[in-house]
C-alpha cells in the first residue's frame, strides 16, 4: 500500500483530480474530487470537493459532499456541505453545518418495512378478538 499512497504537505496547494491512491493525507490546501479507500484531513489541511471513500477521518477543514462509508470527526473539524456515511464517530468540538445523510442498505429498508407490516398485521388482528 505504501506505493498507493499519497501525502500532500503543510502549505502545499493542489487543484484537480486525485485518483489512483488508495490513501490520502492532506496537510495543505486540496480543491479537487477524490475516490479512495482512506482520506485523512489533518488539523492544518483544507479539502474543498467530492470525496468518495471508505474511511474518511478529519482534524482540519472539509467543504464539499462526501460519500463514506465511516466518518470521524476530530475535535478540531469543521465541516460544510453535505455528508452521507453509514457509521459516523464525532469527538466534542467539532463542528458541523451540513447536511448529514445516514445511508443505511435498501435490504435493511425493506425488513424493517415488512416488520412493520407484520406487526400492523397482528396488532389488527388482537384488537378484532
Amino acid at each position: 500500500m505504501a506505493n498507493k499512497q499519497a501525502v500532500l504537505g503543510s502549505g502545499a496547494r493542489f487543484t484537480g483530480k486525485i485518483s489512483n491512491a488508495k490513501s490520502i493525507e492532506i496537510n495543505g490546501y486540496v480543491e479537487a474530487d477524490l475516490t479512495t479507500e482512506k482520506v485523512t484531513i489533518g488539523s492544518t489541511g483544507k479539502f474543498l470537493g467530492s470525496v468518495d471513500s471508505e474511511l474518511v477521518v478529519i482534524a482540519g477543514e472539509y467543504e464539499g459532499k462526501m460519500q463514506a462509508d465511516s466518518v470521524w470527526l476530530t475535535e478540531t473539524s469543521r465541516i460544510s456541505g453535505e455528508v452521507h456515511y453509514k457509521s459516523l464517530q464525532m469527538d466534542r468540538g467539532a463542528a458541523l453545518n451540513c447536511r448529514v445523510v445516514h445511508n443505511w442498505d435498501e435490504a435493511d429498508v425493506e425488513k424493517v418495512e415488512e416488520n412493520n407490516e407484520t406487526e400492523e398485521v397482528q396488532e389488527e388482528k388482537i384488537e378484532e378478538k
